[in-house]
């Protein structure tokens, strides 16, 4: 069942569709279909994301911690950056 945001923008509380999110040393990652999505983030170490929320004009975005497991943030962009490039991070929605 999808719910909404306070913004507006569909949300589930469940996961059904999920990859591995690649390259980001070399560009940024967003889906071919414009999905919005969570990150998961399979290791142990807290990982500092530049992101587009989705919600956020294209030319916003905002730094923010990813913890371990699956975040609560909906996110449409994750910005690259060349010191990414040792990270196991999944997308899901």
């Amino acid at each position: 069942m999808l719910g909404e945001t306070r913004s507006g923008e569909q949300v589930s509380a469940q996961i059904g569709k999920m990859g591995s999110i690649t390259d980001l040393a070399t560009a940024d990652f967003s889906l071919s279909d414009g999905q919005n999505f969570n990150i998961k983030n399979e290791s142990l170490t807290p990982i500092s994301l530049e992101v587009q929320l989705a919600g956020m004009t294209d030319s916003e975005t905002v730094t923010t911690q990813f913890n371990s497991g699956w975040n609560p943030e909906i996110v449409k962009r994750i910005v690259k950056n060349a010191s990414l490039s040792n990270y196991n991070l999944k997308w899901g929605y």
